[in-house]
């Protein structure tokens, strides 16, 4: 029997440095909400998320799909110490 299409197929994937959380989502705008505000956690200190992916559900594979790796914790230091270089 096919797996029913989840009520919100979309979820974002906060990779922390213990284990993976995972947020699900109605829409996509929902989700990219989603990562701008804990994007803002991260920033100010409340969140230990190190990595950010959106995810949406496959309805023919029938499984989650990797749709956007959006942040990374590394990443965007580095891109906040190259700006300041110049």
């Amino acid at each position: 029997m096919p797996a029913k299409k989840p009520s919100k197929p979309w979820r974002l994937v906060l990779t922390t440095p213990s284990v993976p959380v995972y947020t699900t989502h109605r829409s996509k705008p929902a989700a990219y909400r989603a990562v701008e505000d804990e994007k803002k956690s991260v920033a100010s200190g409340s969140s230990r998320v190190v990595r950010i992916a959106v995810e949406q559900w496959d309805v023919e594979g029938e499984r989650w799909a990797r749709y956007e790796n959006v942040w990374d914790k590394a990443t965007d230091r580095l891109a906040a110490y190259r700006d300041t270089e110049k």
